[in-house]
């Protein structure tokens, strides 16, 4: 019927009803995304682009003739991408014919994969140049997928990373504008904390993204199935971690914090929560033959421009573009920035509400006025509801968990009680249950339900963990006030006290401890402290909850001793540990004693012959990831010596493995010193607390011989080893 019409209405009528039809399409394009050929000298794993030899592509006068499109007339940015654009020898010409044709344009950038650094450096100074002289913004991004030969595994080229290096040095160098762009699959995804280190340390922007499949990448097959979105359990969740260190200690950008977000929400099973510009018909995707699609992952070619007005095709083929947002969108998991859907905002803007109310403040002036709406379901189960640091967990944390649950289990039997655990990051929690083997509910504590559960439950648990100058002791104060509102049970279970430094810290303290109606805590420092605090007799101490638990693990795993094996369970040294130094006072001291540090272990292994092997007590960017801290250590101060490093997830398993298959065991987290002791290792602890939790549970064990001070570490080298000697450990 269409061509009935149009072969019999004149040409000026079907011309016209086309104006107004394309008319009726709204859309802003303001970005274009322009693959300027589609041959590439790569062989990355995530894409077969390389693969095609398709050594055709548009001409740059066919390229002026489609960029004179009215579709491309509010064009802010193009992007120039391939295969590798590099490969096409006048590339310059066709940034000089968007920078002529483009009215509106104000920004181009092109992405690399370094892989011919001569020819780039010419080609990329040419561009910059030719930009700045028509007042143009101009960024390059440097494929980076991994350090070393992971880099190059997932490009598929030997050589690779150090090309890229070299090319990220050069554009420092000639001060152009620039960022690396990684894409992750099951390749690389154990590399990423290495990565991360290698840009902070490099003072180099990067970001990051999950490979997916892409149509124009040709990499929808089976063999492209077994590495992209195929992640196991473990590989998830050390994308969770990672992608919340990017979101919580590197990103800056909101909008890009919001993909980051979006991407982990993508990872546990749900949809995305971001918007795309694709979507949104702000950007386009031209390729090199001049075939236009809406967008690039998952549009079809919807014609060509050199034969179509790319307006007349945008306005005639819309229903693929909806077609794209009822079936893939929602599931896309690519970078593409953009704003925040109204779930996401929504979803932000309750967590900061409840955000607020977990600061000491704001528990002082509202507890008096603060009360919650909630049912309390008949139900002949014993609930019990255990709050703390729990979201941020160590593995002491999660044997603390571990040895309070069995506790109560014991106590109500399993089958009786009903168990909820406070997380301040969910997703680090569901994975502690799961690797403790038990049934709980997670509770988000920047949510009306923690407050609920805490109003309903029978027992509200400070599981464990120290009482110590932290905000975060408002939630507990919260759960406690309201437990006694309602007349539910309240009980510090195996805590810690201190350091506290502010009267306001303290006080808070002081109150949790008034409204507990059983208080057992793990040391005689802070049973002595509590009685001060509060006058109270019943104050009893029953040890660290994580022993009993460490415990039942100790005869379960028996592996092979290893004469020759240095285990060390090193952490970074925090602030709140020294709130008598100023900053430049504590970076000063901080500095000192990791170099220190690294020379007794250095003079140790020497010494005997055991080689240094790194673990990690705590995997979370919270509390600060062991690993982070591991690489940067043994980077600085080992790089002539043969070390191990684990970088992969740290559970109570293999912690007690990893101790009971070594020589001796070098311990300063906490519960690594807690660790080493209940499993009968030869260790040594060094006391970062100063006195303080380390020092308090040694000298109750007559173990305190076994302990070297911070100051001594700083003062002789040889001090880790002498200790040893003097305690027959070796």
């Amino acid at each position: 019927m269409k061509n009935l019409l149009k072969s019999i209405l004149p040409h000026g009528i079907v011309e016209l009803y086309r104006e107004y039809y394309d008319n009726k399409v709204e859309h802003d394009i303001q970005v274009i995304n322009f693959q300027v050929n589609n041959y590439c000298n790569s062989r990355c794993v995530m894409c077969d682009i390389w693969r095609k030899n398709d050594q055709e592509n548009i001409s740059t006068e066919q390229f002026r003739v489609v960029l004179q499109d009215a579709l491309f007339k509010n064009v802010q940015h193009i992007g120039i991408t391939g295969g590798e654009p590099t490969l096409t020898k006048n590339l310059l010409d066709y940034f000089q014919v968007a920078i002529e044709t483009l009215p509106k344009v104000t920004g181009l950038s092109l992405i690399t994969n370094a892989l011919i650094p001569h020819q780039i450096k010419t080609t990329i100074k040419n561009i910059s140049n030719i930009c700045k002289s028509n007042d143009k913004s101009f960024s390059v991004m440097v494929s980076l997928d991994g350090i070393n030969e992971i880099h190059d595994l997932n490009r598929g080229r030997k050589g690779n990373f150090d090309k890229a290096v070299d090319i990220i040095n050069w554009l420092k160098e000639e001060s152009i504008s620039f960022s690396t762009g990684t894409t992750i699959t099951k390749l690389n995804v154990w590399n990423m904390d290495q990565l991360l280190n290698f840009l902070r340390n490099n003072n180099i922007y990067g970001r990051f993204r999950i490979g997916e499949f892409i149509n124009r990448l040709y990499n929808n097959t089976e063999e492209h199935t077994k590495i992209i979105r195929n992640f196991n359990e473990d590989e998830i969740y050390q994308l969770m971690l990672f992608f919340s260190k990017l979101e919580y200690n590197f990103e800056t950008d909101e909008t890009v914090k919001n993909t980051y977000r979006s991407i982990k929400h993508m990872l546990q099973g749900g949809h995305r929560l971001i918007e795309c510009p694709y979507k949104k018909r702000n950007a386009i995707n031209l390729d090199s033959h001049g075939g236009l699609a809406y967008c690039a992952p998952k549009s079809k070619i919807i014609g060509n421009m050199l034969e179509v007005s790319g307006r007349h095709l945008y306005a005639k083929n819309i229903k693929v573009l909806h077609e794209i947002e009822k079936k893939d969108c929602m599931n896309c998991i690519h970078d593409y920035h953009s704003d925040a859907t109204d779930e996401l905002k929504n979803m932000l803007e309750a967590e900061k509400r409840y955000r607020d109310l977990i600061k000491v403040s704001s528990y002082n002036q509202l507890k008096g006025k603060f009360s919650v709406a909630y049912s309390k379901k008949p139900s002949n189960k014993y609930k019990i509801f255990v709050v703390g640091w729990y979201g941020t967990e160590t593995v002491g944390d999660k044997a603390i968990l571990g040895g309070i649950l069995d506790f109560y289990f014991e106590k109500y039997g399993m089958e009786n009680i009903e168990v909820f655990i406070s997380s301040l990051y969910p997703f680090i929690t569901k994975r502690t249950i799961d690797e403790l083997n038990v049934t709980a509910t997670v509770v988000p504590v920047y949510s009306e339900f923690f407050y609920q559960e805490a109003s309903s439950v029978n027992e509200i648990i400070v599981g464990g963990g120290p009482l110590m100058e932290l905000e975060e002791l408002a939630l507990i104060a919260w759960a406690f006030n309201l437990a006694k509102k309602n007349e539910n049970t309240t009980t510090i279970f195996g805590s810690g006290i201190g350091p506290l430094y502010s009267d306001e810290k303290k006080s808070i303290v002081q109150e949790i401890l008034s409204l507990a109606d059983h208080i057992y805590l793990r040391d005689d420092k802070s049973s002595k402290l509590a009685i001060e605090m509060t006058g109270r007799e019943d104050v009893n101490n029953i040890g660290d909850p994580a022993i009993n638990y460490i415990n039942k693990m100790k005869n379960m795993i028996a592996p092979n001793k290893m004469n020759d094996k240095l285990s060390c369970y090193l952490r970074e040294l925090t602030s709140e540990y020294f709130g008598h130094l100023n900053y430049e006072e504590y970076i000063t001291f901080k500095d000192k004693f990791e170099e220190a540090l690294a020379k007794n272990i250095i003079y140790l292994s020497n010494k005997t012959g055991m080689k240094p092997h790194f673990y990690a007590m705590h995997n979370f960017v919270i509390g600060n990831d062991d690993r982070d801290f591991n690489y940067n250590f043994v980077a600085k101060y080992f790089a002539d010596s043969s070390v191990f490093i684990e970088d992969k997830l740290s559970n109570v398993e293999n912690i007690v493995e990893s101790m009971k298959s070594s020589k001796l065991n070098v311990c300063m987290r906490f519960h690594s010193v807690v660790f080493a002791n209940t499993l009968d290792t030869d260790f040594l602890a060094v006391d970062y607390t100063s006195g303080g939790k380390i020092n308090s549970y040694l000298v109750e064990r007559n173990k305190a011989n076994q302990m070297i001070e911070m100051i001594n570490i700083i003062q002789d080298e040889t001090v880790l080893y002498r200790t040893m000697m003097v305690n027959n450990l070796f």
